[in-house]
């Protein structure tokens, strides 16, 4: 197949994939809604990162920090914790854009989406977010009470993952004014735990200090152990989201056609057909 029949092919593909009219608003929170159901008896361990796709939203303009406002969770079981009876955003409103129009991405965070949590004495790994241990209860900020989107279980997390968590808060809280240190504990975590559960915070938070780690002099390498560990689920998407941004949509894209190569129908291929 020549070189010009794949890039109309590619095209084409773009095309049907690019949403029509869902950008924000009620669209966009339904999407985020069948998203949140599928989480219903989930577990989870303390501060691990909910990550949320509604695929068929566009691609945001900025995938740090916009999230849409409209969850809040409701505690069913404290463990003998004191914890608020609810967690949700300070606002009902939805980001919005320099044009004044509420935006919300095609993947984010949940535990961000709800505000600043408290975190117990537990310094955020995420910068912000994460959810104490307990039975919660995802419901709508508005609209009547009624049966809730999902009931999710938080643990805290024991042995090696533990370590794992009380690590990352060390090197979140390194990040901004010792970004060498935070790298270097970010790349003594990775090794010593390649398959933790908090897999994903040590990528994010590569990335923000990606000058003083593996990925100073190749930043390419980041999204390919990108697409490596996480070519099929919601964070490798909101992960590419951000890496485009950063690198500009130009520079993305001989990367981006190789590895739509290497990982074909993929969650994460289809969500980098939009760039090609």
């Amino acid at each position: 197949m020549t070189g010009r029949l794949l890039a109309a092919l590619a095209i084409l593909l773009v095309a049907a994939a690019r949403p029509g009219s869902a950008s924000a608003g009620e669209g966009a929170h339904a999407a985020y809604d069948r998203e949140l159901r599928q989480l219903d008896r989930e577990e989870f361990l303390e501060d691990e990162p909910i990550w949320l796709c509604a695929s068929d939203l566009p691609v945001p303009a900025d995938p740090d920090h916009l999230a849409p406002r409209a969850w809040k969770l409701v505690a069913r079981e404290g463990r003998g914790r004191t914890i608020p009876p609810a967690l949700g955003p300070t606002s009902n409103s939805d980001p919005v854009d320099a044009a004044g129009h509420e935006v919300v991405p095609r993947g984010i965070e949940f535990t961000l989406s709800l505000g600043l949590v408290p975190p117990s004495s537990r310094f955020p790994i995420l910068g912000a977010g994460g959810l104490p241990e307990g039975l919660w209860e995802i419901r709508p900020v508005s609209g009547a009470e009624g049966r809730p989107l999902a009931r999710i279980r938080v643990t805290a997390p024991t042995g090696a993952e533990r370590s794992v968590r009380d690590g990352l808060a060390r090197a979140a809280r390194l990040s901004g004014a010792q970004p060498a240190r935070a790298a270097a504990l970010y790349d003594a975590i990775y090794r010593r735990y390649p398959r933790t559960t908090y897999l994903s915070v040590i990528y994010w938070g590569e990335w923000g200090v990606r000058a003083h780690t593996r990925f100073a002099n190749d930043p390419g390498r980041w999204i390919e152990e990108i697409f490596a560990h996480f070519h099929d689920s919601c964070f490798g998407v909101i992960a590419l989201d951000r890496w485009v941004r950063d690198m500009g949509a130009d520079a993305a894209q001989p990367a981006l056609r190789r590895l739509v190569g290497i990982y074909p129908d993929t969650p994460l291929s289809r969500a980098a057909l939009r760039y090609l």
